[in-house]
């Protein structure tokens, strides 16, 4: 599923919104209808119309399920966001999309250095725990989706408390690359002050993660597009207008 709004002209950025573990693109409605830019909410495989085992969604394939929808529906520079565990994808994605990537924009955003992954940031004494964890929800969880279009035949529904642990730890067990990423690239965080599921010395490492060159703090829990809709967009919005165009900076690694 693709939610549009306003779509991008080609000359301004497309704000591209990556939803985070247990919601779909509509998490973002709010958000949409307050921003002043084109934007383009998807959604990752699993939920909605990408038919996908939510419990075993690779990396490389939501990366990949993304661009395809990104670059069917969008043209012209884009401003990539991601929301908490949407962030582990932004590398591999802004990878796929290339020079058209103007900035990377983690909201509470899960990152991980090359090579790395986010479970061993977030939580390193418990990393086997987790793994553990992870494969007993992955065999009894097995063929959910979370929200799927009635359309799709032979799956069972998750429901979204259910989904979001296991959609995040999915996620956050998985190897993150930076390659096709340039060093260069602006990346900025948006530190949720009052956010419980991140607390400040997790946000600092992440945001030391993901390389960001900018922190805004804004005054919300850990679902700004939620909680402050129009607060986030405002922010949204300031980032594609100072950097309206990527400046041909060549695809090197992290």
């Amino acid at each position: 599923m693709r939610v549009e709004r306003r779509s991008g002209n080609g000359a301004n950025p497309t704000i591209v919104l990556v939803h985070g573990s247990g919601h779909t693109a509509q998490v973002w409605g709010d958000v949409q209808e307050r921003l002043g830019h084109g934007s383009l909410a998807v959604d990752l495989p699993g939920r909605a119309d990408r038919r996908a085992d939510i419990a075993d969604v690779r990396l490389d394939d939501a990366a990949a399920s993304l661009a395809t929808d990104v670059e069917s529906a969008t043209e012209g520079p884009l401003v990539l966001v991601g929301h908490s565990a949407g962030g582990i994808v932004l590398p591999a994605l802004a990878g796929r999309l290339g020079a058209r990537v103007a900035h990377l924009v983690f909201v509470a955003g899960l990152s991980a250095k090359d090579g790395a992954t986010v479970m061993a940031t977030v939580r390193p004494d418990a990393a086997d725990l987790l793994s553990t964890r992870l494969t007993e929800m992955r065999a009894e969880f097995a063929g959910c989706m979370l929200h799927p279009d009635p359309s799709i035949d032979g799956v069972r529904a998750i429901d979204a408390k259910t989904a979001a642990p296991l959609d995040s730890l999915n996620y956050m067990e998985q190897v993150v690359s930076w390659a096709g990423v340039a060093a260069s690239l602006p990346r900025t965080f948006v530190r949720c002050v009052r956010d419980r599921i991140q607390p400040p010395e997790l946000q600092a490492m992440l945001i030391a993660n993901c390389g960001a060159t900018a922190v805004i703090d804004l005054e919300s829990g850990h679902t700004p597009a939620v909680a402050v809709p129009a607060e986030l967009a405002e922010i949204l919005d300031d980032v594609a207008e100072r950097w309206p165009a990527p400046s041909g900076r060549a695809n090197i690694d992290q």
